[in-house]
């Protein structure tokens, strides 16, 4: 998730907001950050960013259930759940939707543009989880 947030920043022009939450969180639990690949080009328009900035805001929603178990399990602030508590807790989503609302379905070029922007955020998230489970350790039996 690091890895987005450093790239979504980049892309959308954000502040280093979500990046800083997942370096604390990474550093409490002496984990390197997933090196970038390639460089960030700007997200382009306005309807594309609202599309990446979609994507960041609406995996707030998530983070809202998994903050409560990672409660449970003892991470909180400082402790690995920076992030989740900063994430979740954040107004994002609900300044995000009024934005998506002037968005006109029969606008096609800028609609265009949204879903462009989300699905490019989308497919980064996934190749950044593909490259982090791709150094994860394997256990070995025994």
């Amino acid at each position: 998730m690091h890895r987005f947030a450093v790239d979504y920043e980049c892309a959308t022009g954000a502040p280093p907001r979500h990046s800083a939450w997942l370096s604390a969180d990474l550093d409490a639990l002496s984990l390197p950050p997933l090196p970038a690949q390639g460089r960030c080009p700007p997200a382009g328009a306005h309807a594309a960013q609202l599309g990446w900035r979609y994507v960041m805001a609406g995996s707030s929603l998530g983070a809202r259930v998994l903050l409560r178990d990672a409660r449970r399990l003892g991470f909180g602030p400082g402790r690995g759940a920076d992030f989740l508590e900063g994430h979740a807790l954040a107004d994002d989503w609900a300044r995000l939707q009024p934005q998506l609302r002037q968005l006109e379905a029969d606008d096609a070029a800028r609609m265009a543009d949204a879903v462009a922007g989300a699905r490019a955020a989308f497919a980064l998230v996934h190749a950044c989880f593909e490259r982090s489970f791709q150094l994860i350790p394997v256990a070995t039996a025994t």
